[in-house]
């Protein structure tokens, strides 16, 4: 059996990678918190509804069509059924074209599957709607960066950043932005901002940038 030749991790290829396998994990690490809010979201938007008809004659309250298909979108992502998901999805966008929600999910399951022009698309289309769509900025972002497109990647992080101040996974974001690039400077600068938003996160990135040394 021929032997596995070490990596040489002093590489500037090698460290590239690695970075980008990072910004890779960070980016699935972070999908399941984007549904979670978007749930959340959806929850308070028909609880608000509900409590407007409360002096009303009861009604049945029910989410509109594109809501049911959102809701499933996100069912069969939690079950992994990625192109159940994104049929769902797509069903919401049909029946409501301007539903940010589910271009930001469609965007999700594209990026989970490594679709990264299709992700990159159905990110676009949500901050068009919602222009001040924090998360949408920072998916983005990231997967500017997973194209390669790190001045358009630095731009929509910083966007995201501005709309939400302390943005602690923005900033993570931005800081492996510029280690793909071999920006350490800039690096350490959001490091420097991270360590009193998430020291955790400052921890993890702070490694991440000895490494690229």
């Amino acid at each position: 059996m021929a032997s596995v030749k070490p990596i040489i991790l002093h590489s500037k290829f090698t460290k590239t990678v690695v970075i980008f396998f990072v910004a890779v994990i960070t980016w699935q690490s972070l999908a399941k918190e984007m549904f979670a809010a978007l749930v959340t979201a959806h929850n308070n938007k028909y609880q608000i509804d509900e409590k407007l008809r409360i002096d009303e004659q009861p009604v049945s309250i029910r989410p509109d069509s594109a809501a049911m298909y959102f809701y499933q979108g996100l069912r069969n992502y939690d079950l992994g059924h990625w192109q159940e998901a994104i049929v769902a999805f797509k069903e919401a966008i049909i029946i409501k074209p301007e539903y940010e929600g589910a271009h930001f999910g469609l965007g999700i399951v594209y990026s989970r599957l490594e679709l990264w022009e299709k992700a990159l698309a159905s990110f676009k289309k949500a901050v068009e709607i919602s222009p001040n769509y924090a998360r949408g900025h920072l998916c983005l972002g990231i997967t500017y960066d997973m194209l390669g497109y790190n001045k358009e990647a630095v731009k929509s992080l910083k966007k995201a950043i501005q709309i939400r101040q302390g943005y602690a996974l923005a900033h993570y974001a931005l800081a492996l932005s510029y280690l793909m690039v071999s920006d350490k400077t800039s690096a350490l600068k959001e490091y420097g901002i991270l360590k009193s938003v998430d020291p955790k996160l400052a921890n993890q990135l702070i490694r991440m940038i000895e490494t690229s040394e």
